[in-house]
């Protein structure tokens, strides 16, 4: 009779155990779906610079050595590096169907240098994250900004900006590098 009430307690107690490991699996996975769930797009009109690492968690049940244990992995989500940018304004397009206007702000301070592929990607993200995009213009200074977005700008205006303008986004796949990045001539996004 003594071995049955050890047994019975046994059980009693990794019944305790999975339920244990149970409970904190499902906060484990009720805390990863508010996270989710609470990252807006509120602030995906900036870029973040970082890239985090993969978290790994995992719940056991103690020193029970014939239990399994859970292990949950998450693959963050891929960020662009640089630059970190903000969309100053958005025209929206004339007929249905059509793309928005899309005026980019680069910040200079998040990036050391910049290449043509560094725009490319930018572009590719924008039109990604904030569609309908029919056209992007790509700035790196507030004036610079203003310029191309203002259809009556006078050519003096234009030259005086060109170069901080530096790449422009035509008909949602043509990319025309411009400014400091003219060398580089023309891309087709998705190329």
């Amino acid at each position: 009779m003594v071995r049955d009430a050890t047994e019975t307690g046994r059980v009693i107690s990794i019944d305790f155990m999975q339920r244990r490991a149970l409970l904190i699996s499902m906060i484990v996975a009720i805390a990863a779906l508010s996270v989710a769930c609470t990252s807006s797009d509120s602030d995906a009109t900036t870029s973040s610079t970082t890239d985090a690492p993969v978290t790994t968690m995992a719940v056991s049940q103690d020193s029970q050595p014939d239990t399994d244990s859970t292990t949950t992995t998450a693959q963050p989500k891929s960020i662009l590096t640089a630059p970190e940018y903000k969309i100053v304004d958005r025209i929206q397009g004339e007929g249905e169907g059509e793309g928005d206007t899309v005026i980019v702000l680069l910040d200079p301070a998040t990036y050391d240098s910049l290449t043509d592929l560094d725009l490319y990607d930018l572009i590719a993200e924008i039109v990604e994250l904030f569609p309908p995009v029919a056209v992007v213009h790509v700035v790196d200074d507030e004036p610079a900004a203003n310029v191309v977005g203002d259809p009556d700008a006078s050519e003096a205006d234009r030259e005086a900006v060109a170069m901080n303008y530096l790449a422009r986004l035509d008909n949602g796949f043509n990319i025309t590098y411009l400014g400091p990045f003219a060398s580089s001539g023309t891309a087709v996004l998705g190329s």
